[in-house]
Parts: C-alpha cells; structure tokens; sequence
C-alpha cells in the first residue's frame, strides 16, 4: 500500500478522530481558563451558610439558627424568630460610644446641708419600644427558668419617666478619696444578665456567677482591657476577675445564649452609683471639698455633665433630664 494510501486510511478511523477533537478541546479549554482565571463568583462561594465560629470550645452560631432549631415547628415561638434575631443586633448591644446627648432642659442644682450628692435621672419623650426576646422561651432550658417576659433593656423607664440603668458619677476624684465599694456580682439567672449595667473599680476584683442550672459562656469584649472568655456549666458557679484599665461599657455576652448580654463601666474612683428603678441615685460619701463634674451615663440617650461644689455640710441634689436621640 503505498504512503498515501496509509494516510487516508488513518483520518478515516473514527476512534483517532474522536482522540484529536478530544485533544484539541482540552487545549482550547486549558488556553481559556488561564487567560480568564478563576470565576470571582466560585472564589467568593455565593450561598455559602455562615461557618461557627469556636471560641474556648463553645460554637457561636447564627442566630436565626438557634430560634429555628429551638422552637418547634406550629408553636408561637416560631412567628417570634425575626425580632430574636434582630434583638441580637440592636444598637444597645454595642459598646460602642453612646450617642450625642438631647439635654430636654440643663441639669438641676439645688444646694443642700447634709453632704449629700444625690439626685434622679428621667427621660423626656417616648423611646422606641423594647423587643420581646422569643428565643429565651423557645429554648427548652431557659424556658424552664425564664421569669415573666424577657424584652430587650435598652431604655427602661418607670414612672414620670425615670430612667433606669444610668451610670452617674465623679468624673475626678483625688486619689485614695472615699472607701472601696463591695465587690459587684454579674450574675447569670433565668437565662439573662444581672444587672443590665454595673459598675466597678479599676484593679478591683468583681464576680461573675451563674445562677442557672446548665451551662453559660461569660464573653467579656473590652476595647482597652484584656477580654475574657470563659464556660460556667454548673448552678452556682463563681469566678473573679478584675479590669485593669478605665473603660466605659465593657460589653459581657454569653455564646450559648446569643440574646444574653450586660455593660460593665471601669471607672477610676469609688464616687458612682447606678440609678434604680425610680431613676435614683446616690453617690457613696467621703468626697473631699471642691468643686467636681458629676455625669450622667446612659447607654443610649448619651452623657451630660453637671458642676457641682461638696464640702462640709454642703451637697446637692441634681436633677437630670435626657431625651432620646434622633435617628
């Protein structure tokens, strides 16, 4: 047979044929790929489910996830998913610098003869309302142990607008002024933190305990301090621990219970008090003579500061009126 012969008998075999198109695409393909690179849209995984995130061996998951894994399917629990999850994000849980004050009207002064420095905080205006924390019920355990409704504590308010929560105090003190407080407890009871706001001393231990008889996670977030991260699986437990630096709204939050959260204010002097449900408070006594800055510190309707002069058988009682910051 001759070689012309043999060439037109090889481009006539299907089997070779179906080879070199084979060939010829893996090439193409192999050209294109490397001039295009990698698709953005595989490289970025559209769609992807957000990966837990582990922290000293407990999972933070979504939120969403837990409300949908807890609350059985039909139950009223069910319908409250969405204001669980958007309790988790809330401006009140950020520590984050309160907002510019709304002053309604200047603080109050008035002079009195006992030494005292005390006074009241209210709220001018309505605030946005609180959200009811769903997911605390729909969890078999919190459930269990849950008191009343569990709502967000942003701004609570009692009457004539008495503002809870507010952190009030002397901005400076002279150093070694006034007795060391007793030791603050943040507790952990009904699936929630007590208080919602305290405050402690720099280089002063406090405690944190767990009054609930399964496990939570204390995740304490300071922006200056040294955070901590730490389980407490049984009822009862208690662990010290003591921030070293000033700091404002030191945010506490529990990863097995997203909805759970706290501030603890670091300040520098013994001279504070947190107002009550009347929006009282009491600053502690033993403040030299002078002329000093009280604040008034709320989480969300801001911070104001009032000139007041102490000395013996010299107080006051301040008066302050906030409002609620516009959006």
């Amino acid at each position: 047979m001759s070689p012309e012969a043999d060439r037109k008998s090889a481009l006539s075999d299907p089997l070779l044929i179906l080879i070199s198109l084979l060939l010829l695409l893996a090439a193409a393909a192999a050209l294109y790929f490397a001039v295009r690179g990698p698709a953005k849209e595989y490289a970025q995984e559209p769609g992807a489910r957000p990966r837990p995130v582990i922290t000293n061996q407990v999972v933070v998951v979504n939120v969403q996830e837990v409300v949908a894994k807890a609350a059985p399917a039909g139950t009223e629990h069910a319908t409250e998913t969405k204001p669980a999850a958007e309790t988790a994000k809330t401006p009140e849980s950020s520590a984050a610098a309160p907002p510019a004050v709304i002053t309604v009207n200047p603080p109050k002064v008035t002079a009195t003869t006992d030494g005292k420095i005390r006074g009241k905080v209210i709220l001018k205006g309505t605030p946005p309302p609180e959200t009811v924390i769903g997911a605390l019920k729909a969890d078999a355990k919190c459930g269990a142990v849950a008191v009343g409704t569990a709502r967000t504590r942003g701004y609570v308010v009692g009457t004539a607008g008495a503002l809870k929560n507010t952190v009030v105090r002397i901005v400076k003190a002279p150093t070694g002024a006034g007795k060391m407080p007793e030791s603050a407890v943040i507790d952990q009871a009904g699936c929630m933190y007590e208080p919602y706001v305290s405050a402690v001393m720099v280089g002063e231990p406090f405690k944190v305990k767990n009054s609930d008889p399964f496990m939570h996670n204390v995740n304490a977030t300071p922006k200056i301090n040294k955070g901590f991260n730490f389980a407490q699986a049984t009822a009862g437990q208690v662990n010290e621990k003591v921030f070293d630096k000033p700091e404002l709204a030191v945010r506490f939050s529990c990863n097995v219970h997203p909805w759970m959260f706290a501030f603890v204010y670091v300040l520098e002097n013994p001279f504070f008090a947190v107002t009550d449900a009347e929006g009282a408070f009491e600053i502690p006594p033993g403040l030299p003579p002078g002329t000093y800055e009280l604040e008034a510190n709320h989480q969300r309707a801001g911070a104001v500061k009032q000139s007041i002069e102490v000395g013996p058988g010299k107080g006051a009682v301040v008066l302050f009126e906030l409002g609620v910051p516009v959006k």
